[in-house]
Parts: structure tokens; C-alpha cells; sequence
């Protein structure tokens, strides 16, 4: 991708003080869990159909990503409020993730 190597972190960097604080809940293949801190900004909120476990809220959220995309096994915590992560689109140039999340 020649043009693009490199675009997503530098994009990243210029909007990261747009963004808050969050901490991004990771699932290793062997299960383990570790913490990474990244800069997300929480863009909507929307009943959805309740899930078992899960409340009928879908939060949407812009994460910029210093490494490999959030996937739906991940967690992240935002203003306090940790959110199951179900849904994951990427950028092209890798600067950032579009991820939807219920309320923990």
C-alpha cells in the first residue's frame, strides 16, 4: 500500500486532542487480558435489541488505534464506563476504528 504506510499515524497524532483518555481491553489468543491506553471520543448513542447479559444500549465510538484494531473479543473503558465491544470497522490508512459497544 505504499501511499498509505505510515498515513495512520500521522493522521492519529494530529487528531489525538480531539479525543479523551480510554483504556482498551485486550483478549489474548491464551485468554489473558492486558491494558492498553489509547484516545477514543464516544460519537452516538442508540436503543438496540437487548441481547442476553447486555443492555439495549449500542454506543458507537471513534478509537484511534497505535497498533492493531480493537476486535469484538475486546473491552474498552471510556468515561468511567466499560463497553463490550460488538462491532469493529477500520480505516484504510489505519488511524482509527469505528467500534460499537454495550454498556458493561
Amino acid at each position: 500500500m505504499g501511499l498509505l504506510d505510515g498515513l495512520g499515524r500521522h493522521l492519529g497524532g494530529v487528531l489525538t486532542p480531539l479525543f479523551d483518555e480510554g483504556i482498551l481491553h485486550r483478549i489474548g489468543p491464551d485468554g489473558v487480558a492486558s491494558d492498553t491506553a489509547v484516545r477514543a471520543r464516544r460519537d452516538g448513542i442508540r436503543e438496540a435489541s437487548e441481547e442476553p447479559g447486555l443492555p439495549g444500549r449500542l454506543v458507537r465510538m471513534t478509537v484511534l488505534t497505535p497498533g492493531s484494531p480493537p476486535n469484538p473479543d475486546d473491552e474498552i473503558t471510556l468515561a468511567g464506563i466499560r463497553h463490550r465491544i460488538v462491532a469493529v470497522e477500520t480505516d484504510p490508512a489505519g488511524s482509527h476504528a469505528l467500534i460499537q459497544g454495550r454498556p458493561l
